[in-house]
């Protein structure tokens, strides 16, 4: 939940800013925050407001003044060039202000702006002075929070702590009655400071929890603050005002770092209605705008940090800073990181040079600049490769000498000067390449891996992504073509297949194992071990790459003692977890199998096949029952792979058209045969079951509609379908699959189905959608709208929907009834229709053991993504509404993982893939995974809006051809012949839709 639920504006805030959004032509979304120089525009001062503000200072001070009248022209001052953004003017007042009159308010003003300088030194001097000589209890507290943000900064977390410990001691002794008025406002301002000092302080400590805790109580103080500013200057007003606004952009950088990136971007929207509210111009926002470039790159939304981290740049240069001070190189890092992450490479080595240039010997700020991983991967990628092999190879030896040969973070700096090795000249490169890369994967997917589940970014995972396709690539080298290396490909591929989705499985799976009696502890546990450490190593790791310390070597050491208590720590949760928990473990960390183990699990007959499109080729595996591994690369790659799979979709996606019905696209289908399965015919020969593994694009088409020959005739009678040859399964992953073969040895459920179907998504269903229409022939209708159907404002977050708008699903109750019919099941008590079909009665089915007594279980109902709604920030199935306060309608993939299931089939009717951008494959893959966990065996879902005839004529005949005894995946097999053989339903668009995903061979 995001800051909107603390703070006492929360609808205000949310309302204000959808406001802005039209008047301003913004385009404020979950995908980015559009066009933030429009944003800042709207805070610029007016040109009489700067001609005020520059008269004011310009002013001499009289000598004749007394001290108040002194006192308030050096602060009329100071207001003047903090709103106009001037920091040298500043700098310049402040140091006068000080010399004449060197009292408390004076010596802590400046010695608080020293501390945002490069003269840090100077304003901790000046302050640890100062507190000393202060007596009063908030100003104490003030003082010490502002002391300790200062040393948080420099990372010296031992005197921050010290600070905080003093602050928080006079609060408790002195701050526990309620004051009013002037007394009121300092007491409240310094709670909002202290809270805030105190959230960057567990955030770098990786005390996530209390870090939210403390931000949310800042942001409270300042709710409460505002009630007694008319007992304030209105100097400071300004600086309380942007402290609070502030502490809300803080909390978003606290929910950054831990993952909650869509709560971050809602409480910055309504940080933003902060900035608004209290008119604070553009030199206050730099902060802000540079925590939105953070979430924005932790998105992968590189093109908006480049936007921001420019926008910001050009602010700082019109407020007067240095090209060499740390503020503008905290900037330029953005913008390179950005760069880097749009792959523009020479763009991103250009800024380098320049910087370069401006840091010169400082140590100070080339420490700033170092910026190792962007840098060395823009030298790789721009052609300076042994520039990059260099900079890679001092990272390493950082890494084995901080963090050990074998660990995580040290793995990911090997895989890339493994990279940057594959891509250099030198006749030796190609085989330490090799040797690099083996150890590198090695250590990064080692199910015991410490840091395998650190929260990562959008840019990370895509390291990770090109250390195992340049690893790939480098295989699939005439030179190393073998069996053994073939081995060796299949595993690492797989790896990437199954990291697709793994990130929001194991964020879901946390959240279950924190409420699971006898794990929850040991999971709590880990996870604040976990925080901790991602904190201790982004710390140390900032360090530098080049074996030197920038500053304060021991609290560094003391870091690493630590971080070396925290890992055993760790080992010894994570083995107690997979002693005792081995299936969580397995969902948190899933090994991936190597083909031996494949092998192992395959009948006579049947033939492991993954499928892996990169951006310029494809590589494809198969494992026979006998461990005989198949590699090769296809040359095309995913965005040609893409194009096919289009073409074919907009010859499917079009149930319901009758007469209409396109010409399937044969030419296109069989294009991706040829690619992909040709070059291995030898090996389908004897085959009856295909097991095929993908993800992305792929998983938009079932392999059913792929000819194994040319077709020309047009007509889809006689067509040589593959399904014609082979019974399909589908699944997620290698890993994913063993685990099913696993729970295949226990028996089922043994009652016949429990079906939730038409649910009632608005108190009132549609004129002429009652709940007893019969069966239709039109298409169930697809939820969502293509990106380029979206085109105003309100539609820019990706088509974000009100549950009472989502179209009803009145033919999916003809579909369930007839199952139950099929199935022998009690349409009394099995089938839950309309308004009972809730979110809450599949959890108390769950809860009182009679979902696990079913064999299959069926949702006919939408499937929603993350972002479909607000505050969906993972995949789920839409129930029907329901009346009670709080209760959510959706069935999470959270609340998935929690259900007990025993299910041979789950179904997922109305379920579909028909998302062009890659997402719904991701969402559903996950969705998936989630009932795999809880306890089914496959799941049959629909990959495009069905016709709701001929879907029922094709489940109710799988379901009647299982019930004869053959597997599931023959039993689909055997329903799609029989369906395409009726001269209605000839095209695939009918017989195809359905698709079996998990174990098959039951």
């Amino acid at each position: 939940m995001g800051l909107v639920a603390f703070i006492a504006l929360k609808e205000q805030a949310v309302q204000k800013i959808r406001r802005l959004m039209l008047v301003l032509g913004l385009v404020l979304s979950f995908s980015g925050f559009g066009q933030e120089a429009d944003l800042v525009s709207g805070l610029k001062l007016d040109p009489e407001e700067i001609v005020r503000l520059g008269a004011i200072l310009s002013l001499p001070a009289s000598p004749v003044n007394s001290p108040r009248q002194m006192r308030e022209h050096f602060q009329a001052q100071d207001a003047a060039a903090f709103r106009l953004g001037d920091i040298q003017a500043r700098e310049k007042v402040l140091r006068e202000w000080y010399r004449v009159q060197p009292e408390i308010d004076s010596r802590w003003t400046l010695g608080a702006f020293l501390l945002n300088t490069e003269k840090v030194s100077e304003g901790f001097a000046l302050l640890e002075l100062l507190i000393k000589d202060l007596k009063i209890p908030n100003q104490v507290v003030r003082a010490r929070a502002r002391l300790a943000l200062g040393y948080i900064e420099q990372n010296n977390l031992k005197r921050a702590e010290e600070l905080l410990a003093g602050a928080d001691a006079v609060i408790k002794k002195d701050f526990s009655r309620s004051l009013g008025g002037e007394a009121g406002y300092w007491l409240k301002r310094a709670e909002m400071e202290y809270n805030n000092a105190r959230g960057r302080f567990f955030s770098r400590m990786g005390r996530f929890d209390e870090a939210l805790e403390a931000a949310r109580l800042a942001i409270a103080n300042g709710n409460e603050l505002r009630q007694f500013e008319s007992f304030a200057d209105q100097r400071q007003r300004t600086f309380s005002r942007s402290t609070h606004a502030w502490a809300a952009t803080e909390l978003a950088a606290i929910q950054t770092a831990v993952g909650r990136l869509l709560d971050a971007d809602e409480t910055l929207r309504a940080a933003y209605a902060l900035f608004r509210l209290y008119d604070l111009n553009e030199d206050k926002m730099d902060g802000f705008f540079r925590r939105v470039a953070d979430l924005r790159f932790s998105e992968g939304n590189y093109a908006e940090t480049l936007k921001i981290g420019l926008m910001v740049r050009q602010a700082q240069k019109k407020q007067g800073y240095a090209e060499n001070a740390a503020q503008s190189l905290w900037t330029r890092m953005r913008i390179n990181s950005a760069l880097a992450g749009q792959g523009k490479w020479t763009e991103a080595v250009a800024q380098f040079d320049e910087i370069d240039a401006v840091v010169g010997t400082d140590t100070r700020l080339s420490s700033i600049a170092r910026q190792i991983p962007i840098r060395a991967l823009a030298y790789m990628n721009a052609g300076r490769i042994a520039e990059a092999q260099g900079l890679y190879q001092r990272s390493l030896d950082w890494h084995v000498n901080n963090f050990g040969a074998n660990h995580y973070f040290t793995s990911l700096v090997r895989g890339l000067y493994a990279v940057s090795l594959s891509r250099g000249t030198s006749p030796g490169d190609a085989p330490k390449a090799r040797a690099e890369f083996e150890i590198a994967i090695r250590d990064m997917t080692n199910p015991g891996t410490l840091a395998a589940d650190y929260q990562e970014n959008a840019f990370r995972r895509s390291m990770k992504d090109l250390i195992v396709k340049s690893y790939l690539k480098l295989l699939s080298m005439e030179e190393f073509q073998t069996e053994k290396v073939a081995a060796e490909a299949f595993v690492a591929a797989n790896h990437l297949i199954a990291s697709s989705v793994q990130q929001a499985i194991a964020e879901a799976a946390v959240r279950v194992g924190i409420k699971q009696p006898g794990l929850a502890a040991i999971v709590r546990n880990d996870q604040d071990t976990k925080n901790e450490l991602a904190s201790l190593y982004r710390y140390v790791t900032e360090q530098g790459s080049e074996g030197s310390e920038r500053r304060n070597s021991a609290v560094v050491r003391a870091m690493r003692t630590r971080i070396a208590e925290l890992e055993v720590l760790r080992r010894g949760f994570k083995d107690q977890i997979k002693k005792e928990f081995p299936d969580y473990f397995q969902l948190l960390q899933p090994k991936v199998p190597n083909p031996d183990e494949v092998a192992g699990q395959l009948a006579k007959g049947e033939l492991f096949v993954s499928l892996l499109p990169l951006e310029e080729e494809t590589y494809v595996f198969s494992v026979s029952p006998e461990g005989r591994v198949h590699f090769h690369r296809s040359p095309i790659g995913a965005v040609a792979v893409s194009k096919l799979v289009r073409q074919v979709r907009e010859t499917l996606d079009v149930a319901g058209q009758g007469s209409a019905m396109p010409v399937f696209n044969f030419d296109a289908a069989y294009e991706l045969y040829r690619h992909f399965f040709l070059p291995m015919e030898s090996v389908l020969k004897g085959k009856t079951h295909l097991v095929i593994a993908t993800s992305g694009v792929l998983g938009q088409l079932p392999f059913s509609v792929i000819p194994t020959k040319p077709w020309s005739s047009g007509r889809s009678v006689g067509a040589p379908w593959m399904i014609r040859d082979y019974a399909i399964s589908h699944i997620p992953s290698a890993n994913a699959w063993m685990s099913l073969k696993r729970l295949a040895q226990t028996p089922s459920g043994t009652q016949a189905l429990l079906a939730w179907g038409d649910p009632l998504f608005a108190a009132l269903r549609p004129e002429g959608r009652d709940s007893t229409a019969a069966l239709g022939t039109t298409a169930r209708s697809v939820i969502r709208s293509r990106p380029e159907q979206v085109l105003d404002i309100e539609k820019s977050r990706v088509d974000v929907l009100r549950y009472a708008e989502i179209p009803p699903l009145p033919d999916t109750r003809v579909e369930v009834i007839a199952l139950a019919r099929t199935l022998k099941a009690n349409l009394e008590r099995d089938v839950i229709l309309g308004a009972a079909a809730t979110r809450a009665s599949v959890l108390a089915a769950s809860q009182d053991g009679s979902l696990v007594q079913k064999r299959v279980i069926v949702f006919a109902t939408h499937g929603l993504l993350p972002g479909d709604l607000p505050n969906l920030d993972q995949p789920a199935l839409a129930m029907a509404s329901s009346d009670l306060p709080g209760a959510t309608p959706l069935l999470t993939l959270e609340d998935v993982l929690g259900l007990k299931l025993n299910a041979e089939w789950v179904v997922l009717s109305a379920c579909n893939t028909a998302g062009a951008d890659g997402r719904v494959e991701e969402a559903m893959s996950g969705l998936a995974r989630g009932f795999f966990y809880a306890g089914s065996r496959s799941l049959l879902v629909t990959h495009w809006a069905v016709d709701s005839a001929s879907a029922t004529l094709l489940t109710t005949k799988t379901f009647e051809a299982y019930q004869a005894g053959v597997t599931r995946a023959m039993a689909l097999r055997s329903a799609m012949m029989a369906v395409m053989l009726e001269k209605r339903y000839e095209h695939p668009a009918f017989w195809a839709p359905y698709a079996l995903v998990g174990e098959g061979g039951g």
